[in-house]
């Protein structure tokens, strides 16, 4: 399950690489762009030398201050409608002032991506970007990652003309079965600015006892499991167990302490008692057959004697 996993996990990655680039790294998508506190931009204007082309950073505010200009609203503009505007205060001083500007630095579009990723952590979005587009910037999952993704959006708070609106959440969970399918437009899904993406953890079934692979298995792309699928993460019992003496711990969600249940195991693995469904958190317990393990390992110290016995008085 784990190696299946590891491939979607590539998959996402590959799948966000093949997406288009929606990034305005072109001239024209560059002048679409609308800019906001913290992106960094530098202003040019044509046979003048009393605007430097340095980088600017558009304050707090919005704003920005310019020599001839003054200061000037950025945020919520776009390159191109701000190329015009100081173009017309430039007019008084300067005959057809040809001003080109230039994102130098994105940092207004931050979006969040937390859990089980490679590579949490705050991102710029530096344009349009897709969901998948924005997993594959934290590198992907991790073979922990659960099933489903959560995006947040944050909506409301101070407008550009100051006024406080109220702020708004809502929650999207998206399938990443469904964002690995090509016929699947879970993928295209636009992320925001400072949204929070967030991959949680795969849920924990646990199986201990007189198993090959006693522990906790993953469900990467469920939210439960069957009893037999249990016990075949497992690898299957021991010949030293006692199946019809299982326990299932579950943790009762009034009290929250865990509750003892008997599970003949031995009936449900014969097809003669029903396969309970375990959900996260579950405990499989499957005790030893003390009789048998005492004389399992009686026999075996037997046959380790007698071996020896054998090798010691071989010529």
């Amino acid at each position: 399950m784990r190696t299946k996993w590891i491939a979607l996990l590539l998959g996402c990655v590959c799948f966000a690489a093949d997406q288009p680039a929606d990034a305005p790294q072109g001239q024209e998508d560059q002048r679409s762009y609308v800019l906001g506190p913290g992106d960094e931009i530098s202003v040019r204007v044509l046979d003048s030398t009393d605007i430097p082309d340095k980088p600017i950073r558009i304050d707090v505010d919005g704003q920005i201050a310019l020599p001839l200009v003054g200061r000037l609203q950025a945020s919520g503009k776009s390159v191109a409608v701000l190329e015009t505007e100081i173009s017309m205060r430039l007019r008084q001083y300067i005959v057809s002032p040809q001003v080109s500007v230039n994102v130098t630095d994105f940092g207004s579009q931050p979006v969040s991506v937390l859990g089980a990723v490679m590579a949490p952590g705050v991102y710029q979005l530096n344009g349009h970007k897709s969901l998948a587009q924005v997993l594959a910037l934290a590198k992907g999952f991790t073979p922990e990652a659960g099933g489903r993704v959560k995006i947040t959006s944050y909506s409301g708070g101070s407008n550009d003309a100051g006024a406080v609106e109220p702020i708004h959440l809502s929650v999207t969970e998206v399938s990443v079965e469904d964002l690995l399918s090509a016929s699947s437009t879970a993928g295209a899904l636009l992320i925001h600015p400072h949204d929070v993406v967030t991959v949680p953890k795969a849920p924990i079934v646990y199986v201990i006892g007189e198993v090959h692979k006693p522990g906790g298995h993953m469900l990467n792309n469920r939210d439960s499991v069957s009893v037999l699928e249990a016990v075949a993460m497992a690898e299957g019992t021991l010949p030293t167990a006692s199946p019809q003496h299982a326990k299932l711990l579950r943790i009762d969600p009034n009290t929250g302490k865990r509750v003892e249940t008997a599970l003949d195991l031995k009936r449900v693995l014969s097809g003669g008692a029903d396969n309970v469904i375990l959900h996260p958190n579950d405990i499989l317990l499957v005790p030893t057959n003390v009789p048998r393990a005492v004389g399992l390992r009686t026999l075996e110290a037997v046959i380790q004697a007698g071996t020896g016995v054998v090798i010691w008085r071989h010529p």
